[in-house]
């Protein structure tokens, strides 16, 4: 935003008396018309608990909208995870334009990835820890599940990918915080957070047994909030795309 937004703005972020979340990313689901919002994102997290929402039109520039505005509706959408989502829909909102244009929603889509990918790593830290717990207390014909090789192949197979996660994400917060450009290493950190945190949790739950399926233990809560960030980040195959795109982009520039 301009020095005067963040001066406006940032205090009541800090401080907790402002909430914001994102209708993040652009799917052509909200244009503009005469400087007024209208459209539907039809699930935006958070969105119930917010006070402001930053939503990006079809052309990718970001608004500023307030959540109790005239012409703001939010219906409750559950979702897998307890974060009072909710339907956004605007009809001829007025918002304010974020400054800095397309460059602005670049930087927070990216910004918002390694973001996610940090939290996955810990979510995916989180699981493993409690299966590793769980193989090595509990037995099984006399012996720690742990001893057995397939439950040693997934476990390890579970760390390595955790640990995957974790040197995509320092890396791409290690850029952003140098001020290099980083969107392709955010994308790589989103790609692994998506692919490779799904199949952390899934382990983790797998290598509980019957007791991974019960909603009251504590390793089903990491289930659904690897799955949300999943859901959050995009499938592998739509960010692999848009990395592709990227790459070809940089390389057409760099041969002219």
């Amino acid at each position: 935003g301009t020095p005067e937004q963040r001066e406006r703005l940032l205090p009541g972020l800090r401080d907790g008396t402002a909430v914001a979340t994102g209708a993040l990313p652009a799917r052509g689901g909200v244009h503009t018309s005469d400087g007024a919002l209208y459209g539907a994102v039809p699930w935006v997290p958070w969105l119930r608990d917010a006070t402001l929402v930053l939503v990006a039109d079809a052309d990718r520039a970001l608004w500023i909208v307030e959540a109790g505005a005239p012409g703001v509706e939010v219906t409750p959408v559950e979702t897998t995870a307890p974060w009072a989502a909710g339907r956004l829909v605007l009809d001829g909102v007025r918002g304010e334009r974020l400054g800095g244009g397309p460059e602005a929603y670049a930087a927070v889509l990216a910004a918002a990835r390694t973001a996610f990918a940090g939290l996955q790593a810990g979510v995916c830290a989180g699981s493993l820890a409690r299966a590793v717990q769980h193989t090595v207390t509990r037995e099984q014909f006399g012996r720690p599940l742990s001893t057995n090789q397939g439950v040693l192949l997934r476990a390890a197979d579970a760390h390595m990918d955790t640990e995957a996660i974790r040197v995509t994400a320092y890396e791409a917060a290690w850029r952003h915080d140098d001020r290099r450009p980083y969107a392709a290493q955010a994308l790589t950190a989103a790609w692994w957070a998506s692919e490779a945190g799904k199949r952390v949790v899934h382990a983790g739950q797998h290598l509980h047994g019957g007791t991974g399926a019960d909603l009251d233990n504590p390793v089903h809560r990491h289930f659904l909030w690897g799955r949300q960030l999943d859901a959050y980040l995009g499938c592998g195959g739509e960010v692999l795309e848009e990395l592709g795109l990227l790459l070809a982009a940089s390389r057409q520039e760099e041969a002219s």
